[in-house]
C-alpha cells in the first residue's frame, strides 16, 4: 500500500511538472500572438495614413520628393561603405 501511494505521488508530481511547463509555453505563445496582432493593427493604420498622405501630394511633387529621398539614402549608404 505504501509503495502504491509513493508511485501515485511520483506520477502526480511528474504530471504537475509537465503541466507547469506546458502552461509556461502556452503563456509565451499567447503573449507573442497578442503582440503580433497589435503590431499588425498598428502597421495597418500606418499604411493607411501613409497612403492618405501620398494621395494628398501632387504626383509630380511626390515623384520629386521620392527621387530626393532616394538620392540622400544612396549618399548615406556610400558614406557608410567608405568608412
Amino acid at each position: 500500500m505504501k509503495t502504491k501511494l509513493e508511485e501515485k505521488i511520483r506520477a502526480l508530481e511528474d504530471e504537475k511538472r509537465t503541466l507547469l511547463e506546458e502552461i509556461s509555453q502556452l503563456k509565451e505563445v499567447v503573449g507573442l500572438s497578442e503582440k503580433a496582432k497589435s503590431l499588425e493593427a498598428e502597421v495597418g493604420k500606418l499604411r493607411l495614413e501613409a497612403k492618405a498622405l501620398k494621395e494628398r501630394i501632387p504626383r509630380e511633387l511626390f515623384k520629386e520628393i521620392a527621387e530626393t529621398v532616394s538620392a540622400l539614402l544612396n549618399e548615406e549608404q556610400e558614406e557608410k561603405q567608405s568608412e
